[in-house]
């Protein structure tokens, strides 16, 4: 029995700038605090889901509070991905997401990981 693969790959990652522009700017949103999700459906790529993160610097002056914040947010999505870039394939549907962390001050690791999930399921019964 092969174990799932809990990666976080290049491929994974949302990047460029005219990608990432058309996400904010036509993409839907929702709420799960700290988190702001932004996602919208794309066009067909090689992995069905792709993800960004953020940590505003207005909330944040500290490069170090920011980049642990996001890889608090990181690991959350890449533990918890799997359901949800199940779903997709099935469905042959690719989603662009984009995690904002929104809360004034860092919370931990379960509290993240909790909306996490929360977040994840919330974008698999709007993707259906």
């Amino acid at each position: 029995m092969t174990q799932p693969h809990y990666t976080l790959s290049k491929q994974d990652r949302l990047k460029g700038e005219i990608r990432v522009k058309r996400l904010f700017t036509e993409g839907e949103s929702f709420l799960v605090y700290p988190l702001r999700v932004v996602y919208i459906r794309d066009e067909v790529h090689e992995t069905p889901l792709q993800a960004l993160f953020s940590v505003p610097k207005r909330r944040f002056k500290r490069a170090n509070k920011r980049n642990l914040l996001k890889r608090r947010m990181r690991e959350a999505y890449r533990l918890h991905k799997k359901e949800l870039d199940g779903v997709l394939t099935g469905k042959e549907l690719t989603l662009s997401v984009a995690f904002t962390y929104i809360a004034n001050e860092p919370l931990a690791f379960q509290t993240i990981e909790q909306k996490m999930t929360e977040a994840l399921s919330i974008l698999q019964e709007k993707s259906l």
